[in-house]
């Protein structure tokens, strides 16, 4: 490669993705280059990459930290060598929805983005990123791979928020990868009484269980059935949805007790349908609330999370692969024994 090229993962106009190597980006005013560290692979990445997931711009890669190594006229909060964390959704902080506690569905939160996303080996942040907070230092105590878990822990603290979590509620997360096992370390660490987690992968189980958990294989047991050996027969006062698919959801709603919550946070592939009688949550009063993404407030608190060891985010991450190995990774990815999949450059 030349001095001023880069490899990066990038998705294909025809579906899927391809490892390229292209022109590193170069920063304009008010915008930052940041030399990427590590950048976790997510689940919405995969769903891009297959075709599934349509509600934002057509980038991959967003759980990523870096270096800064070119600043742009105007910067004067950030200097090169600076080990940041930047955001890759950033909303306005001044429209109605922002203004009335939707910040994530701000007309503008979803019109920047990393460039040419977190899957390359240098990316740019655009100067709306960076003049709206969208851009955190790295403390001195915390690695770039956990730093990268920060976006991920965001999102799961502001579902947990959204969710009207109480200390001492009984909780049931279903699926079992690193969000999770995120979702069990922070309810545990809030208070709950009791956190059931459910899976098909033992593997997972195990970990769920390792971090105060009641495990349950959700291929050999009823879930409701031992949900209610530890609800005194009542249900979960709350069911978080960390799987993406309609079964799970059906298994939540069965889950809660009656004037229960349920928090659809897996994201589910685009034209999935629901086949349930609805007349059910209305006469058992059951709510579903649904929670999408994070901002620059869960960001903070995450962090700060990960640099206490509230959330052993070192401890989700079981491999790591380079840019050139992206499609070993999609495998790893999609199988049942890994946790958080972690690209390096």
């Amino acid at each position: 490669m030349g001095p001023r090229s880069m490899k990066a993962v990038v998705l294909r106009q025809s579906g899927g993705m391809e490892v390229i190597e292209m022109e590193r980006p170069r920063a304009g005013p008010g915008e930052l280059i940041v030399r990427m560290e590590a950048c976790g692979l997510c689940g919405t990445d995969v769903e891009k990459i297959e075709g599934g997931y349509k509600a934002s711009k057509p980038v991959i890669g967003h759980e990523v930290a870096g270096v800064v190594v070119e600043v742009g006229e105007g910067v004067e909060s950030f200097r090169v060598g600076d080990p940041v964390i930047p955001h890759h959704h950033v909303p306005c902080y001044s429209c109605y929805y922002c203004l009335n506690g939707s910040p994530t569905m701000c007309p503008y939160y979803r019109e920047y983005n990393l460039d040419p996303g977190g899957f390359a080996e240098y990316f740019r942040v655009p100067s709306w990123i960076v003049s709206h907070d969208g851009v955190l230092r790295v403390p001195d105590r915390v690695t770039f791979e956990e730093a990268s878990m920060t976006e991920p822990v965001a999102c799961c603290v502001r579902a947990i928020e959204r969710s009207n979590f109480r200390e001492g509620e009984r909780v049931v997360v279903i699926g079992c990868g690193p969000i999770g096992l995120t979702f069990v370390e922070l309810l545990r660490r809030g208070g709950a009484s009791v956190v059931i987690a459910t899976d098909r992968s033992e593997f997972r189980l195990d970990a769920a269980a390792k971090r105060g958990a009641i495990p349950v294989n959700s291929s050999r047991a009823d879930l409701r059935s031992e949900v209610m050996r530890y609800t005194e027969g009542r249900g979960a006062d709350l069911s978080i949805v960390a799987a993406g698919n309609t079964k799970a959801l059906e298994d939540a709603i069965t889950a809660v007790r009656r004037g229960g919550r349920v928090c659809l946070f897996g994201v589910l592939p685009a034209g999935s349908t629901l086949d349930y009688d609805m007349s059910n949550l209305i006469t058992r009063e059951v709510s579903i609330i649904s929670s999408n993404a994070a901002t620059e407030v869960e960001m903070k608190k995450a962090l700060e999370f990960i640099s206490r060891g509230v959330v052993d985010a070192d401890g989700l991450i079981t491999h790591r692969y380079s840019l050139s190995q992206f499609g070993e990774a999609l495998l790893t990815f999609k199988s049942l024994s890994s946790l958080k999949v972690m690209i390096r450059p």
